[in-house]
């Protein structure tokens, strides 16, 4: 019997491990930001006209906002972001040299409030006039296109970056269960 009340014993624990580490499943199913255009952490030297967020899923344009503020503490949002698929575009006006913040929140399909920051620098000489404008303009695609993909990295840690651990945990806990249930099934024939 004292063998019988051990093997429950571990089992309940194991049992509450998993209950406890596990988050609901649907929490691994929200929609989360993938990259953003301009990068978090890059160095732009080309003239920024948006910021671009890009999810995993489509997000509601009704419950999303986006801030973009210079080192002056100063917005340079310019009217309402746009969705459009898996992407959130705010129009910027033209930037300050020197860190610029991004501040947004918006909703998932499924009704899911999201929000998150992240900062860049603005490398680009302030504008001066509206010749040298158009002159910049060819070359700030493919400049901004590059760090692009940098911005994975960072953008990506923004929700559920601790799910990984929390799947090790469980799958640890699972192993548990499963050595104690074979341990107690091979006691048990052996009686």
């Amino acid at each position: 019997m004292r063998l019988h009340a051990t093997l429950r014993a571990t089992l309940a624990a194991a049992a509450a491990t998993l209950l406890i580490l596990l988050p609901p499943a649907p929490a691994w199913a929200h929609t989360t930001l993938t990259k953003s255009d301009p990068a978090a952490g890059a160095t732009v030297s080309t003239p920024v006209a948006a910021v671009t967020l890009t999810f995993t899923e489509m997000v509601k344009q009704q419950a999303s906002t986006v801030e973009v503020t210079g080192a002056d503490g100063v917005s340079y949002s310019e009217g309402t972001p746009r969705s459009v698929n898996k992407t959130l575009t705010q129009a910027v006006r033209p930037l300050p040299p020197g860190p610029v913040t991004v501040v947004w929140r918006t909703a998932a399909g499924d009704g899911h409030p999201l929000e998150g920051r992240f900062t860049f620098t603005n490398a680009a000489p302030a504008p001066t006039s509206v010749a040298p404008s158009p002159s910049p303009s060819p070359s700030a695609a493919p400049s901004s296109a590059a760090p692009s993909p940098a911005a994975a990295e960072p953008a990506a840690k923004d929700d559920g970056g601790g799910n990984a651990g929390l799947l090790w945990a469980a799958l640890g806990a699972a192993a548990v269960v499963a050595a104690g249930i074979a341990v107690w099934q091979r006691r048990r024939r052996i009686k």
